[in-house]
């Protein structure tokens, strides 16, 4: 009796393990929708400007990116904070800094192919990076990032007060996820890690040349965290709706201090260059990009993942309890440390191939390789901002930090962005198609004495398949990263078999080894 059941658990965990690899696309892990209905200009609230240098009420506006035809009643949505260094493009000196970047669309619209909503929220931008006086440029910039929070956690509850009255966008309020890119990165992280003003209790968050000392952020002026308290710089807006996310991915970026990573805080998905120059990978100075100056210290992903993994926070438990079967997995766990939801990008200096003419910057590091612009109007839009012809050189600075700037190149990060982070955000937020670790586990268990062993793996051109104890293997089948079965060998009843490549592609595969009691899956990655 004992085995049983053991062998219907068998059938029932691989029942379960395999889902991940259907062979029809699963919605949330691949591009289930062929188009997307993008609605602009939605307003989502109004609050208080700082860019003409006078507090002015401006509309805050975004744009929703929705599944065509989707018939689906409860939606997760995913909110993708822009760019910009807290500036308007262009007088930022790029061509990033809107809800209309490329990158940005181009995440808005395959999260909709997904199922998702997908929205890209502009918000109040404007600090004071190019002053002598550290701390202005200090106190300007956690101001900037404290508005920019506040109007982020503003989107948040529009979506709870649509839900509640016209139910509009048919979210599913229990599943929203808060990314950002770049200093939108800054946001998104601190969306999930900063709930109490005293977290700004220390030093590096205070003007200490005052006397008394004051924090650079005075909350009493700025209103609370959440941004729903009526204050002099700032106007709540929806304030009896929660604020509350579920999941933070961010490309880039830092949170204020590591102290902010608590336990009980959201999972976090974190993509970082190891040399950005933008923000910290580990902990260091944020300098401002035009000319090095020092603003702030900041502890970027190479930290906040290590923290996150350690047994007494496990915020990212959800990831870490959960089996990932998927090449991008295999490629960030090259570099990662062993550090659950974070994929570091190993990318090379510009070296001599980008020059320009008195730049600070000829020796910059890539930091956002999933970024691209239209060179020539960038050229153009900054002569005529700056009414220079330096337009040329301002586009040849932005691309010291992406020297072989060009659509294809960064939709291939968007790819590994987007491959590595869907089947965490299924298992983040609770969505079907998340494989729990626990199952492949299970698997090994239930053959009792046989052990099967996988050599070489990874393979180049033949893998091998062997097992010792009572069982034979009867059948092998491989499956892709998509789930498709592309080789399948049946009646065998042998210890040992060999399978050629024959001419499969480099990635990663699944492989079902059917014995006499049971069934075991093994992973297999082919070079």
């Amino acid at each position: 009796m004992r085995k049983k059941l053991q062998l219907i658990a068998t059938c029932s965990v691989l029942a379960i393990s395999t889902t991940g690899f259907s062979q029809t696309p699963a919605r949330y892990l691949n591009d289930v929708f062929t188009s997307v209905q993008k609605t602009s200009n939605v307003i989502y609230g109004n609050n208080l400007s700082v860019l003409t240098g006078t507090l002015t009420p401006s509309d805050l506006k975004m744009d929703v990116y929705e599944p065509t035809g989707d018939t689906a009643t409860k939606r997760p949505l995913v909110i993708i904070l822009h760019s910009g260094a807290y500036l308007p493009a262009i007088a930022n000196g790029s061509a990033i800094g809107s809800k209309t970047d490329s990158a940005v669309v181009e995440m808005c619209i395959r999260f909709a192919k997904k199922g998702y909503v997908a929205v890209a929220p502009d918000y109040r931008v404007g600090w004071n990076p190019t002053s002598t006086n550290q701390d202005v440029r200090t106190g300007t910039l956690l101001n900037a990032n404290y508005r920019v929070m506040q109007d982020a956690r503003n989107c948040v509850r529009y979506f709870r007060m649509d839900k509640a009255t016209t139910n509009t966008y048919k979210i599913d309020t229990n599943k929203i996820v808060m990314g950002g890119l770049g200093s939108g990165a800054f946001v998104a992280l601190a969306c999930g890690s900063f709930q109490r003003q005293k977290e700004t209790d220390m030093a590096k968050f205070t003007n200490l040349t005052l006397s008394p000392p004051a924090k650079y952020v005075d909350s009493s002026i700025m209103g609370n965290v959440y941004g729903t308290d009526a204050r002099s710089a700032n106007t709540p807006n929806y304030p009896t709706y929660s604020s509350k996310i579920h999941m933070v991915f961010n490309c880039g970026g830092s949170i204020g201090d590591s102290t902010w990573i608590e336990k009980g805080e959201v999972p976090v998905v974190g993509f970082q260059c190891t040399k950005d120059p933008a923000a910290p990978y580990k902990t260091g100075a944020i300098l401002v990009s035009s000319t090095g100056a020092f603003v702030v210290e900041g502890t970027g992903n190479g930290d906040i993942l290590r923290i996150l993994n350690k047994a007494n926070i496990n915020n990212n438990k959800k990831l870490k309890d959960s089996e990932f079967n998927d090449v991008y997995t295999t490629n960030a766990n090259k570099a990662n440390q062993g550090y659950e939801g974070l994929y570091p990008f190993i990318t090379p200096a510009p070296g001599a191939a980008v020059t320009c003419a008195a730049s600070p910057e000829n020796q910059k590091e890539q930091s956002a390789p999933w970024d691209w612009w239209n060179e020539a109007y960038l050229t153009n839009a900054y002569n005529s901002y700056s009414s220079t012809t330096n337009g040329g050189i301002v586009n040849c600075r932005q691309k010291l930090g992406n020297p072989d700037m060009s659509a294809a190149k960064a939709r291939k990060y968007i790819d590994t962005i987007q491959g590595y982070l869907a089947p965490r955000m299924v298992c983040a937020l609770g969505l079907p198609g998340c494989v729990p670790k626990s199952t492949t586990i299970g698997i090994a268990e239930t053959i009792s004495s046989s052990t099967v062993s996988v050599f070489p793996n990874p393979a180049t051109s033949a893998i091998n398949f062997s097992i010792n104890g009572a069982n034979n293997i009867q059948s092998i089948a491989l499956y892709n990263v998509t789930g498709t079965l592309v080789k399948q060998i049946s009646g065998l009843n042998i210890k040992n078999y060999t399978i050629t490549r024959d001419g499969l592609i480099s990635g990663f595969y699944i492989a079902q080894i059917q014995l006499n009691t049971g069934t075991v899956t093994k992973k297999i990655i082919l070079e």
